[in-house]
C-alpha cells in the first residue's frame, strides 16, 4: 500500500484583500479579465445568471444557496450557504453544495483550484463533529479522498490514501469576519506521484506528497469531481450534534488545467 507523506507550514497567514467533465467549453467568467486557455472557469456570481449550465445545485432548500451583495471578496456578489439540522437530505445527504463536472480526460488529472472563503462572526459556531467545506468526490458511497473540514473551531484538509486510511494538514483555526483566500495544486493520483500544495493568502500552508485518490482501475469510483459549499453527514438520518446552523460566503472560484500557475490563480488586484 502506498501512503504519502505530509510537510506542514506553521503561522499565520498574511491578510487577504477585503475589498473584495470541464473542458474549455465550459469556461465562464464575471470579469471582462483576459483568461488564458489553461483557465477552465472562473465563477464571481455577477452575472445575472449566476450559475452556468455545467454546475450543479445540490440544495434542499431556498435559503441553502443565495447571491448576496454583502459581504464580497472582489465585484459586487458573492455566495452564501446555509445548512440547517433538520434540512432534507439531497445528493444522499444533509448538504448545501455547488458541484462541478468531473474531467474528461482520466489520464491527466492535474488541477489548480482557487476560491475566497469567509465564516461569518455569528451563524458558524464551533462544532464537535465535522463540516466539510469543499470536497473531491469520486463516488463509491464512501468519503471522498480529499476534502477541506472544520471541526472544534480548526481548518483541516484531510486526505485518504486508500479507503481504510487517512491523514491530514492542520490549517489553524476558523477565524471569522475575514476573507481568506485558498488555492489547491493538486495532482490527483493513486500513485506515489500524488502531490497536494495549498496556500492561503499567498503563503504556502502544507504539501503532501503520495496517493491522494482512489483507484480508477475499480470501476465503483470515478475522476474527482469538485464540490463547494457545506456538507454536514453528523445531520443525515435526523441526527443532531452542538450545533443547529452553519454559514459560510465563497467567491471568486477559478478551476486551471496542468499548465496553470500559481500566478494564474492568485486574484487579480
Amino acid at each position: 500500500m502506498l501512503y504519502g507523506y505530509i510537510k506542514v507550514f506553521h503561522g499565520k497567514a498574511d491578510n487577504a484583500d477585503n475589498t473584495g467533465n470541464t473542458g474549455n467549453a465550459t469556461r465562464a467568467s464575471h470579469t471582462d479579465d483576459p483568461q488564458p486557455t489553461h483557465i477552465l472557469y472562473q465563477l464571481g456570481f455577477e452575472d445575472n445568471d449566476p450559475f452556468p449550465s455545467f454546475l450543479s445545485k445540490q440544495v434542499a432548500s431556498q435559503y441553502g444557496i443565495e447571491i448576496v451583495e454583502s459581504p464580497v471578496y472582489r465585484g459586487r456578489k458573492a455566495a452564501r450557504f446555509e445548512l440547517r439540522c433538520g434540512d432534507a437530505e439531497n445528493n444522499n445527504g444533509t448538504r448545501a453544495e455547488i458541484s462541478f463536472p468531473q474531467p474528461d480526460d482520466q489520464s491527466n488529472l492535474e488541477r489548480w483550484y482557487a476560491f475566497a472563503l469567509l465564516f461569518p462572526k455569528e451563524d458558524y459556531e464551533p462544532d464537535n463533529t465535522d463540516d466539510v467545506i469543499t470536497q473531491w468526490h469520486q463516488g463509491g458511497k464512501v468519503s471522498p479522498a480529499i476534502s477541506l473540514r472544520t471541526k472544534d473551531d480548526k481548518l483541516y484538509l484531510r486526505i485518504k490514501p486508500d479507503v481504510k486510511s487517512k491523514d491530514k494538514i492542520t490549517l489553524g483555526d476558523v477565524e471569522r469576519g475575514d476573507w481568506h483566500f485558498y488555492i489547491f495544486h493538486i495532482k490527483h493520483s493513486s500513485g506515489p506521484d500524488g502531490l497536494i500544495e495549498v496556500w492561503r493568502d499567498g503563503k504556502l500552508m502544507g504539501t503532501y506528497n503520495g496517493s491522494n485518490m482512489y483507484d480508477l482501475d475499480n470501476k465503483d469510483f470515478h475522476a474527482p469531481a469538485w464540490k463547494l459549499g457545506i456538507y454536514k453527514s453528523n445531520w443525515n438520518k435526523g441526527k443532531v450534534t452542538n450545533t443547529t446552523k452553519r454559514v459560510l460566503y465563497v467567491d471568486e472560484i477559478k478551476c486551471g488545467d496542468e499548465r496553470a500557475t500559481f500566478a494564474d490563480m492568485m486574484p487579480k488586484k
